[in-house]
């Protein structure tokens, strides 16, 4: 076993719980230097051989897939279902947001709605673990978007977290509307949170008795309280 194909098809052959353990390892920086040369798509993010996709390509096949997807300049990828602490560090913030929201303009989305962003030239389209939004829910075809974001929370696994921390973090500051981004780690109490009103400077919160205070939609959450339930 040699090449890049051979390699690839023993991967698919593996249960999906442990591809995702494998393909986390691998997207790592391991202790002695090392990097995987290639990108998650070849590993069956990419529904065909071609260079780039369309978005009205992507949304088609959004509507046919069993799986989520996010389109980044032209590329598809394949987003793996949420482990048990990830889906656990969402509901304990989405709670508390939907309740403080209630009534107002506002509201939270978790996981099933599109962001579209044009950026650099090139369209993106993210599936924020959590959206704060305070404008319409656009249905474009039956495609679901929404306007005015406002707040963004991305809850970062070992395979995601340089992409929340560059790509994604970076593009989201391209939207207008977004006033705050917060990047939440799920391995130990870690949250990030930029603020378009402080010129994007990260504010890093690392223990249990500080709280995230979301100055954006006027609301504090006690790190303990987004941690409740880990181990």
């Amino acid at each position: 076993m040699s090449t890049p194909d051979e390699v690839t098809s023993l991967i698919r052959e593996l249960p999906e719980p442990e591809q995702r353990e494998l393909l986390a390892w691998l997207t790592e920086s391991l202790d002695d230097g090392w990097r995987v040369a290639e990108t998650a798509p070849r590993y069956g993010a990419t529904p065909d051989l071609r260079e780039t996709f369309t978005v009205e390509e992507y949304l088609a096949l959004e509507e046919s897939s069993s799986e989520r997807h996010e389109y980044v300049a032209g590329q598809i990828y394949a987003m793996s279902e949420p482990l048990q602490p990830h889906k656990l560090i969402s509901g304990n913030v989405f709670a508390p947001l939907h309740v403080h929201l209630r009534g107002s303009p506002c509201r939270p989305y978790m996981q099933s709605t599109r962001v579209h962003i044009r950026a650099r030239g090139d369209d993106y389209l993210y599936y924020p673990d959590i959206v704060v939004a305070c404008g319409q829910t656009r249905d474009e075809k039956k495609r679901r978007f929404i306007d005015e974001h406002r707040l963004v929370v991305e809850v970062m696994s070992r395979s995601t977290e340089r992409i929340d921390r560059r790509e994604k973090a970076f593009t989201y500051r391209e939207l207008p509307s977004i006033q705050e981004i917060v990047l939440i780690a799920q391995k130990s109490v870690l949250v990030t949170v930029y603020r378009r009103a402080e010129d994007w400077a990260p504010e890093v919160l690392a223990s249990p008795e500080q709280s995230l205070e979301l100055k954006s939609i006027g609301l504090a959450l006690p790190l303990q309280q987004i941690y409740e339930g880990l181990p």
